[in-house]
């Protein structure tokens, strides 16, 4: 199995494993999981995780709680990763406080597949390697 290079969170196994599916027929190496917890170990343990996508609302986590959470995992990490959120049930709270926390990728679900793949192909040619999201993205 190659190393991964985009980690998806979704507390759905039907979706991540569906999304995983579509990415990985994009050329990108996937790994999921279904919570916050088993997520932050897999960042950990695959040094080659250059992006996360997370679902915004799962059970027994805030959404905003969440994303900092995320927000404050990749910032310990010594090398670039790019953070993405996915939601079908975003408002303009939830997108304001993901701008805020330097979250450029915000996708509402039903996912547009096309639109996640554009961004994740620009994400990895960045020279930082996917540290910096490109404004105006996302969707």
């Amino acid at each position: 199995m190659p190393t991964p290079w985009l980690l998806i969170i979704d507390d759905e196994p039907e979706m991540a494993e569906e999304l995983a599916e579509l990415c990985e027929a994009s050329g990108f190496s996937t790994v999921t999981a279904g919570n916050i917890e088993p997520a932050l170990a897999l960042l950990e343990k695959h040094r080659t995780i250059g992006a996360i996508a997370s679902d915004l609302r799962m059970p027994g986590n805030d959404s905003g709680d969440l994303m900092t959470t995320l927000v404050a995992a990749v910032a310990k990490l010594d090398r670039p990763c790019t953070l993405m959120v996915m939601t079908g049930h975003a408002g303009n709270a939830e997108r304001g406080h993901a701008a805020s926390l330097g979250i450029h990728h915000f996708f509402s679900k039903p996912l547009d597949t096309d639109a996640f793949i554009a961004v994740l192909k620009r994400v990895a040619r960045e020279p930082s390697g996917g540290a910096q999201a490109a404004a105006g993205a996302s969707r």
